[in-house]
């Protein structure tokens, strides 16, 4: 099978929109669905797609720090964050992600950047980038959550209700947030821990 790795283009924007939905019902990396294609102004960045026959397969996309740890976790020097990596699950075990990963690695490589981050809370990305070798560098739990009464009380004030809280905590608070607080448990709102993996050495070879 011919893939071809390329930058986006404006004409891919529908496609690329319906490729990335179909994505997003097979991984939990994603927060929320999205209308509309993500642009990054004011950054730069890497939007690649892989096409096979003609047809988008796979997608990545990196958004750029332009000071260290604007977008990143860490903040020793500026980095990249992938905001969306993917591919179609009929294209599983292809080496794919390996090609998305180089490509990506040989974009930042111009940018002047020479690190990479990825995070992600689906069990499957987590286990696939453990697979290849990326080193962690942090993680979290992001869990929905009934807001206090006092919360409550406090914001209708103001004539604003609240269905729920969004939030995050390290791993060593999180025994303590489940006993305290009333987590959301029913799909789509259950917790998730979202794990981050970086690549600062361009030369290893990552991806399989």
């Amino acid at each position: 099978m011919d893939i071809e790795i390329r930058p986006y283009r404006d004409e891919d924007h529908d496609e690329w929109m319906n490729v990335h939905a179909r994505i997003m019902t097979i991984s939990h990396s994603w927060n929320y669905c999205i209308q509309e294609r993500p642009a990054y102004e004011g950054h730069e960045s890497t939007r690649l797609v892989a096409c096979s026959n003609g047809a988008i397969i796979g997608l990545t996309d990196t958004i750029y720090d332009k000071t260290p740890g604007e977008v990143c976790f860490k903040k020793e020097t500026c980095g990249g964050y992938v905001t969306e990596f993917g591919r179609l699950p009929e294209f599983t075990g292809g080496g794919l992600g390996k090609r998305l990963i180089e490509a990506t690695i040989a974009d930042a490589r111009i940018k002047g950047v020479s690190r990479l981050e990825y995070w992600s809370q689906d069990r499957g990305a987590q286990q696939y980038y453990m697979k290849i070798g990326l080193p962690e560098i942090a993680r979290h739990y992001r869990f929905r959550m009934e807001p206090p009464q006092e919360v409550i009380d406090y914001m209708l004030q103001d004539g604003i209700g609240i269905e729920y809280i969004y939030g995050v905590c390290q791993p060593e608070d999180w025994t303590h947030v489940q006993k305290q607080h009333k987590l959301k448990s029913d799909h789509p709102l259950e917790p998730h821990l979202c794990v981050g993996y970086a690549i600062d050495d361009f030369d290893h070879p990552y991806g399989a």
